[in-house]
């Protein structure tokens, strides 16, 4: 194999601008990390962006491995804003050797060449798509590639406390399977002053507020047409599943109060403390990813919770294939690394199944892995880990859209739900109105990728490896 020639299309005012049109201002530099002995190793820089608990776990993963062979030695870099400052370093010709990023990164990564395809790197190490969750392998590819492995798996699913709904005289042991029954439960919990002054509630849309895009899916709609690792190029906004969900979204302040309900929202604590709505009682119902249970198990252990997947329209509900987003983080090689195979070699370290079942367990997440030891599941601090992981190998596990342009588009959605939820217009005029703006993006980033292709041929430059 010959050496990457660098990224096709990807230069450093390319890199520059997107800094400045999202208005940072960090330094033109990576993070600096602890010296090193030279000892004759080939030394690799990991920049990921954990801190904190998860990041001694991936910290002591590094350790495992430069513990394990003589050869090679990783130094594991904590690093802010690290998708913006990967682009920098990459168009620089100064890349870090791994990188960890979120999984939304990997359509504008791939299609930049700013990564190298792992196809070929990790097929030696037995490290292929194969090997994990049915819904975690889209995340992983792009246009018929392997660009990025993934280190930590996630998935979203209804938390609900069981003490509350044994004191509504509710089945803890039967969660809501369908929307009609979710609202059934919702009215049950909802505890109110006799001047309306609402105390408690079984759910609220905006509680954590972090994916205003997600409702769509569990009526049966999309936000964009892609499928498997093709990137979007329709917006999907009005389609009968997304217009149901919305509406539906759009109910609560309608039939609750609008004031009522963004009064009560204002009562909730910070998502990581003792009084998170959840954990304090003020919610009966959250969705969330599987970290939330690090929170419960630091604040309040002794929370009588149950964990299953959320409640769907009732044509769409199957016991069998539950419904939920991915939400994974991802390790790539960048371009122009000067030892992509030694980068290979630790990539493909991570992904042991002991190396990924220790991090998931320390992190409080199910594995992205299709298989998964019964050890880690029987002992996993979480105790709705199943639900996770059967969402994670669900043929209806779905992801943000595979497009470069999906920050932009979330945005439109965030701005979009705020319009719905504050009852600016009805549902359906709002959607309409996302849809065409989506669509004008996804437009522009066809028409740009078209041009960056020309402009690689006729140039001869070429991203991946020969």
């Amino acid at each position: 194999m010959t050496p990457l020639a660098g990224p096709a299309d990807l230069t450093r005012r390319a890199a520059v601008g997107l800094l400045a049109a999202g208005g940072l201002g960090f330094a033109l530099f990576g993070p600096r990390g602890a010296g090193h002995v030279n000892d004759g190793r080939i030394v690799l820089n990991y920049w990921e962006k954990w801190t904190g608990l998860e990041g001694r776990a991936m910290h002591a993963v590094v350790d495992r491995f430069n513990e394990s062979q003589s050869r090679i030695r990783v130094r594991y870099l904590a690093t802010a804003a690290i998708d913006q400052k990967t682009l920098i370093a990459i168009a620089g010709k100064a890349p870090p050797d791994i990188v960890g990023l979120w999984n939304y990164n990997l359509p504008a990564y791939a299609e930049s060449r700013a990564i190298l395809p792992l196809d070929d790197l990790l097929a030696p190490w037995g490290v292929k798509v194969e090997n994990y969750a049915a819904g975690v392998r889209p995340v992983m590819t792009y246009g018929g590639q392997t660009w990025g492995a993934v280190n930590t798996g996630g998935t979203l699913a209804l938390y609900y406390n069981r003490g509350m709904f044994k004191e509504a005289g509710l089945d803890p042991d039967r969660p809501p399977r369908t929307i009609p029954e979710f609202e059934a439960v919702n009215e049950k919990l909802m505890l109110s002053d006799p001047d309306g002054t609402i105390r408690r509630m079984g759910f609220h849309h905006r509680e954590p507020g972090w994916w205003s895009f997600i409702w769509g899916n569990y009526f049966g709609g999309a936000l964009t047409d892609d499928a498997g690792d093709r990137s979007a190029t329709t917006a999907t906004m009005t389609a009968p599943g997304n217009v149901a969900a919305y509406r539906w979204v759009q109910s609560y302040p309608e039939r609750f109060g609008l004031t009522r309900l963004n009064a009560f929202r204002s009562t909730f604590a910070n998502y990581d403390a003792p009084l998170n709505a959840f954990l304090s009682g003020r919610l009966g119902m959250v969705v969330q990813g599987p970290w939330l249970a690090n929170v419960i198990n630091a604040y309040a252990k002794d929370l009588d919770y149950g964990v299953a997947p959320m409640a769907v329209a009732e044509s769409l509900y199957r016991e069998d294939e539950p419904v939920g987003l991915i939400d994974t983080d991802i390790i790539v090689i960048p371009a122009g690394v000067k030892h992509p195979e030694a980068s290979a070699e630790f990539l493909a370290y991570t992904q042991r199944q002991d190396n990924v079942e220790y991090l998931s367990t320390v992190h409080c997440k199910n594995s992205p892995l299709a298989v998964s030891s019964e050890g880690f599941l029987a002992n996993h601090p979480n105790r709705g880990v199943r639900v996770f992981d059967a969402i994670a190998k669900s043929p209806r596990a779905y992801r943000c859209p595979t497009t470069r342009t999906w920050l932009q588009l979330k945005d439109e959605m965030d701005k979009s739900f705020d319009a719905i939820w504050n009852l600016r217009e009805g549902a359906d005029r709002v959607l309409a109105g996302v849809e065409a703006r989506s669509q004008a993006i996804l437009d522009r980033s066809i028409e740009q990728s078209a041009r960056r292709r020309a402009v690689a041929g006729a140039t001869g430059a070429t991203g991946g490896r020969a």
